[in-house]
């Protein structure tokens, strides 16, 4: 299947008082089977630009399109193609699970044969099929969240917009909110998801915007965003044995070891330019010279180390 666009903003700006800018100058696409990632501090203006493009706010200046549509001109044919989550959403705790996405199939008008097949299927896929006749004020934080994220696709929609999504949720509700949003992705939606906690994004995304001040200061591929913002390069932790015999296959290793530090005997922290090609060739480095390597891992993710690249150049 050909993959395209699903979601562009061209120069989209967004003025509250007139004067000044909550978004400035934003442009960027999201294709179909892929997840994007919104990412800066809070108040970077990303809570802003998803009230846009949900049409809950309109732009100052600029066009927004999902799945061909201006969302200016044609408003409700773009609320039918998306799904939006914020990060504060209403439950109605007296309900069930159930009456719950039956109360949004109606609203979007989805005929009640079709609504019960799907939201059956949305329950078991977002692991709440036990609790489909429980009252939501029984469910944990996890399955609430689950639950709002399936009350987005209730109608189908061909792009996510998730503002927050794993705020609040222990690591075992963030594994399976993770799961559930990888299916997504396989399945051919486009997905944004805005957030300031980057380990939740880490392998998830496959584009990333940094917003700074209501402007994207860098957007793309994260290997395209790492060669803009500079510097971008992945910190690993390296366990060996035989640490004389590692530290000699470092100081031959050239200049892709960008720095080399030794905390504890055998346990090194080395800054790498090259990606998992370097890493890899630096692992039979060690092993020729002779040391047993027990553990080898990067200390952030991709996209951790191009946010803080990004931050240090705008810092400059």
């Amino acid at each position: 299947m050909v993959m395209g666009h699903l979601m562009s903003c061209t120069g989209v700006s967004l003025s509250y008082d007139g004067q000044r800018h909550a978004v400035a100058d934003v442009s960027f696409q999201v294709q179909a089977g892929s997840i994007f990632a919104l990412v800066g501090p809070n108040g970077a203006g990303k809570t802003s630009t998803l009230r846009m493009l949900a049409t809950l706010t309109e732009p100052t200046v600029g066009v927004i399109t999902i799945d061909g549509l201006d969302s200016h001109k044609d408003r409700e044919g773009v609320r039918r193609r998306i799904g939006y989550l914020p990060d504060n959403f209403a439950l109605y705790e007296q309900m069930t699970p159930v009456d719950y996405l039956e109360f949004f199939a109606r609203c979007y008008s989805v005929p009640a044969a079709v609504s019960r097949k799907r939201i059956g299927d949305l329950l078991e896929e977002f692991d709440l099929g036990q609790k489909r006749a429980s009252a939501i004020r029984t469910l944990s934080r996890g399955m609430r969240q689950r639950l709002g994220v399936a009350k987005t696709l209730v109608h189908d929609p061909k792009v996510l917009l998730l503002d927050e999504p794993a705020s609040a949720l222990d690591p075992g509700a963030r594994l399976k909110l993770r799961d559930a949003l990888l299916r997504l992705k396989r399945r051919g939606l486009a997905v944004l998801i805005s957030s300031h906690i980057l380990p939740d994004l880490a392998g998830l995304a496959d584009a990333v915007g940094i917003m700074e001040g209501g402007r994207m200061v860098h957007c793309g591929s994260i290997e395209s965003v790492a060669l803009q913002a500079r510097g971008a390069r992945v910190v690993y932790t390296v366990d060996v044995l035989q640490a004389d015999r590692a530290r000699r296959a470092l100081a031959d290793f050239g200049p892709r070891l960008i720095a080399s530090d030794e905390p504890t005997p055998g346990h090194f922290e080395l800054t790498l330019d090259g990606g998992t090609e370097a890493i890899a060739d630096l692992t039979d480095a060690l092993v020729l010279r002779g040391a047993r390597v027990l553990h080898v891992a990067p200390r952030e993710s991709a996209l951790e180390a191009v946010y803080r690249a990004s931050a240090a150049t705008a810092v400059a």
